[in-house]
């Protein structure tokens, strides 16, 4: 593939900015506020249960500071930034709305892209499923508002077994709702989850665990919650090599204390994470991720700082200020100096657009200092088009990394992506990704394109398939490879 230069590939992104704002200008929002990511935008019915289906008179929305729709990771996630531990409404989406087989109401914009016959989903759904408890003298289980939370509607939901018991003080009224989310205990005392990739790779022909996490979350009173997270480090070979490190075969990328449960789905957070920088993608190692520190399968871009954030509805603000070096906890080289990240924008059902911003500080040791910014956008046109299944997602990120003090040379590097999935059948999605990686702009033969063309196979509640085959082109240099995934959720 012939060399590509900086200015036509910024170009290029800046062709997909343009088209999104085109889209943003003929799309009006609709008035449902749904709290999950920008491709399930379409419908609120798929993150928790309707009470219209209980209460005629139907569901007014609370005031915005009151609101706890929105579509930033907050919504589905512990940890308001995303990945790892679900929350109440995380764990009913996905067992509503992400598989073939669900375990939880399947929200009525999915209905006529069943794979397998009604009759079969049904009996599947008694088997996995329990019915709630807690209905009032009328039979209601789903309460409408904090009138009925308060009077026990909907109160004392048991499952699953990753969450039992129940913190002093509530319930909140920013606090998760029981009878809102079935059977789910949507405000518990006490929760665990896990994550687990394994993946197979042509290029070492090798079966390997790409990712292995156990979270915990202790929630003790209202607004309180204290979570961890222990993650195995990063290989793409065998097993073992990961035993082999001096530093160890583990450690913690979470270990922080959290206020939440603030209005305007605020947050404060101190402790050890992975600060915020741009699209938090499934994809670990896509340039957009790696070339700006953002790896889960490694400590050395975790940091020790505070974060705080704000996602009330549509638009989301995050700061966060640390320390760079976690290695008295996680062990590993010494990672010195300081640095602050920033992220906004506007998440809505249609669309979404945000900026964000990051400063390391190492006095140019280690990985030198690095100063990087970018945009990130996506695209949803079935909130307004049920029959466009379609959700296009975008990242543009540009760095300068300084190694050295004083007049020491800089170099300057840049990542994009550009992802399209299209829904073919509920948990059958196939997915078109493009990355560029630019490690030196100063070089123009240093560019390389990743061309990516899968599907994902969701079979039943916690368990995806994904499997690409992608394509690499680089000045002088072509490549093909496989690459498979396993992925188990709880």
């Amino acid at each position: 593939m012939a060399p590509t230069s900086p200015a036509r590939t910024l170009a290029l992104h800046a062709l997909l900015a343009s088209i999104l704002a085109f889209f943003v200008a003929v799309c009006s929002p609709a008035g449902a506020t749904p709290m999950y990511g920008q491709r399930s935008g379409r419908t609120c019915a798929n993150c928790h249960v309707s009470p219209t289906l209980e209460d005629p008179d139907g569901w007014d929305n609370p005031a915005l500071a009151k609101r706890k729709c929105t579509l930033q990771c907050v919504a589905c996630h512990v940890n308001p930034t995303g990945g790892g531990l679900r929350n109440a409404s995380g764990r009913y989406f996905g067992q509503s709305t992400l598989s073939i087989f669900h375990r939880q109401d399947r929200s009525y914009s999915d209905l006529d892209r069943e794979l397998v016959p009604d009759d079969i989903r049904w009996k599947v759904q008694q088997f996995l499923d329990a019915a709630p408890s807690g209905a009032d003298a009328a039979g209601r289980t789903i309460p409408s508002d904090l009138a009925d939370v308060e009077a026990g509607m909907g109160q004392g939901q048991t499952g699953p077994w990753t969450a039992w018991g129940k913190p002093r003080g509530g319930p909140d009224e920013m606090a998760f709702w029981d009878g809102r989310y079935d059977d789910l205990n949507a405000d518990p005392l006490v929760q665990i989850g896990g994550d687990a990739r394994l993946a197979y790779w042509s290029g070492t022909d090798a079966v390997f665990p790409m990712q292995i996490d156990l979270d915990a979350a202790v929630h003790p009173i209202e607004h309180l919650t204290v979570m961890g997270t222990i993650a195995a480090r990063g290989r793409s070979t065998a097993a073992v090599d990961g035993l082999r490190r001096p530093e160890g075969p583990v450690f913690a990328r979470n270990a922080f204390v959290m206020l939440h449960e603030l209005p305007g789905m605020s947050w404060a957070k101190a402790g050890v994470f992975q600060p915020a920088f741009g699209t938090h993608g499934d994809d670990h190692t896509s340039p957009v991720r790696a070339l700006f520190e953002q790896d889960v399968s490694t400590s050395d871009d975790t940091v020790v700082g505070v974060e705080l954030g704000t996602a009330p509805n549509y638009p989301f603000a995050v700061v966060s200020v640390f320390h760079n070096d976690t290695s008295p906890l996680n062990g590993g080289p010494v990672d010195p100096g300081w640095g602050a990240t920033a992220q906004a924008g506007w998440r809505d059902l249609a669309w979404s657009l945000s900026g964000h911003a990051m400063i390391k500080q190492r006095q140019g040791q280690g990985r030198g200092d690095l100063l990087a910014a970018g945009v990130a956008w996506g695209l949803n046109p079935a909130q307004r088009w049920k029959r466009v299944p379609l959700t296009l997602l975008g990242e543009l990120s540009v760095g300068r990394r300084r190694f050295g003090t004083g007049g020491a040379p800089t170099r300057d590097h840049m990542a994009a992506m550009t992802e399209a999935s299209w829904i073919l059948r509920n948990g059958l999605l196939l997915r078109a990704r493009h990355d560029v990686s630019w490690l030196d702009l100063s070089v123009p033969t240093d560019v390389q394109h990743r061309l990516s063309l899968g599907l994902d196979l969701s079979p039943v509640p916690g368990l995806t398939f994904t499997a690409f085959g992608r394509q690499l082109w680089a000045p002088g240099m072509t490549g093909r490879d496989l690459f498979i995934q396993a992925h188990l959720w709880f």
